[in-house]
């Protein structure tokens, strides 16, 4: 899977925005904050999604991220990809 290619097709789409403003919020901040973003950007270029995978889960084994995920989750279904 081409990550770059889908996130630029997610950001152009109509969920894009609202993804964007999710980023934003007090959540977002706060686990962009905690992400090592160079880990996360080298996984994604390298298509490492077993290191991918463990962000994940370290991002859904807190209650913030358990909320920002439903959240991200329901924009995706109100606005499509």
């Amino acid at each position: 899977m081409d990550l770059e290619k889908y996130a630029g097709q997610v950001r152009q789409g109509a969920s894009g925005a609202a993804l964007d403003a999710l980023a934003r919020s007090k959540d977002g901040e706060k686990l962009l904050a905690g992400l090592d973003t160079r880990k996360l950007e080298q996984a994604a270029k390298a298509g490492d999604m077993q290191a991918l995978g463990q962000m994940l889960q370290g991002i859904l084994a807190t209650p913030e991220g358990r909320r920002f995920a439903g959240q991200v989750q329901k924009a995706v279904e109100k606005h499509g990809r």
